[in-house]
């Protein structure tokens, strides 16, 4: 895995993935904005528009605006990994893997049918771990197993899908569990982290593009050594 985060790390802020990173990041924060305003607007329509409410509200928007990013944030990684995944994985491939044929790609309703999926069922499990809030430890336990295994799972299965049926990637992503969940938890550790959550599902990309050509090697040298 170390040698996936190196050499995603190392292209990130290469020319061709410059400008996808920016887009990324640009549209990240624009949700965390429009997350603040919203609830801004929310809590003064509540409480009013005097001074002392004024002050009290953008006190506890601010908090909640902090608190509703760092959960949910998970989400509008989800969301935008849809529109970067292919070109990224097109970029990482291109350098690090050109003697492979292009991919056939992922067909776009097919992908999108995956992240929609993906989405709801981030959300509801994120949801339901909002009860564990009131037991931090065990809450932030969870928020890492769940998200990391979801993530994992989602990258892996759209990073395959670009060259492998569903079913072939599925059963890639079953083979090598336990490496994808490493995986996927990795990623998840890095959400809170400001500034690099921003530009996640770029670096994601480019980290399970890597992991799943090791494992499609690996897989490749165990079937020769069985025959």
């Amino acid at each position: 895995m170390a040698r996936a985060i190196a050499l995603a790390l190392a292209q990130l802020f290469s020319g061709p993935i410059l400008g996808v990173l920016g887009a990324c990041a640009l549209l990240s924060a624009l949700c965390f904005v429009l997350l603040w305003l919203g609830i801004d607007f929310a809590l003064l329509h509540w409480f009013g528009d005097t001074w002392l409410a004024t002050t009290v509200v953008g006190v506890l928007g601010g908090i909640a605006t902090f608190a509703l990013a760092w959960v949910t944030f998970p989400l509008v990684a989800g969301a935008f990994v849809g529109l970067f995944l292919e070109h990224v994985a097109a970029l990482v491939e291109r350098r690090h893997y050109p003697e492979l044929p292009a991919a056939k790609g992922l067909p776009f309703v097919q992908g999108i049918a995956v992240s929609v999926r993906f989405l709801v069922v981030l959300l509801a499990a994120n949801a339901l771990l909002l009860v564990l809030l009131l037991v931090p430890p065990v809450y932030a336990v969870a928020w890492l197993v769940v998200n990391g295994w979801l993530v994992g799972r989602e990258y892996v299965e759209l990073v395959a899908m670009r060259r492998v049926a569903p079913a072939e990637a599925d059963a890639l992503r079953r083979r090598h569990r336990v490496e994808c969940f490493a995986t996927g938890v990795a990623l998840a550790l890095l959400m809170p982290l400001p500034i690099v959550n921003l530009v996640l599902p770029v670096l994601a990309t480019a980290v399970v593009v890597h992991r799943y050509h090791d494992w499609r090697r690996a897989d490749a040298r165990a079937h020769a050594g069985g025959g």
